[in-house]
């Protein structure tokens, strides 16, 4: 994970880290250490914050005090709207009908595109050939896809 400066956070990457008996619990506590030790600054955003809240106080998540809040802002937005035409414009979306629907993960992936952040971390790999690879090739929408299925040292090539 080279050239990694920065890391976007998913739901399902928050979920695991304070859940012990969560699927991956491992692997995210790995990845989570890893991100600390090598000072990649991790992002929450409040689009997550929110995904969270549904399951667990999120307070429990900002206690850590290891995580950078990223407010949804106009630019955000701007570039959300415009992946989502794109994408529906592809056929990767259907039509909501008179409803202007954009769904957090368009809206995360618009943060990293608008800050420039480096690396996404999450456990749904559905979004990566749904939603990341279409607008990486038409809107180059460039990050490392991290999955926290795959074990830390895996990813880094280690043999231990």
């Amino acid at each position: 994970m080279k050239g990694i400066e920065s890391v976007l956070l998913d739901s399902s990457f928050c979920i695991r880290l304070l859940k012990s008996d969560a699927d991956f619990h491992q692997n995210t506590v790995d990845y989570f250490e890893y991100f600390l030790e090598n000072g990649i600054e991790m992002y929450l955003s409040t689009i997550v914050v929110s995904e969270y809240a549904v399951g667990d106080n999120p307070d429990n998540l900002l206690s850590l005090n290891s995580f950078r809040l990223l407010e949804f802002d106009y630019a955000d937005a701007k570039f959300a709207g415009q992946f989502l035409a794109i994408l529906r414009s592809l056929g990767k979306f259907g039509d909501f009908g008179d409803r202007k629907v954009v769904i957090n993960d368009i809206k995360l992936f618009s943060q990293i595109h608008n800050r420039n952040i480096d690396a996404f971390v999450t456990k749904d790999r559905k979004s990566l050939s749904k939603i990341i690879k279409p607008l990486s090739d038409s809107q180059n929408l460039n990050f490392e896809f991290i999955d926290l299925s795959i074990p830390l040292n895996d990813k880094l090539g280690r043999l231990f």
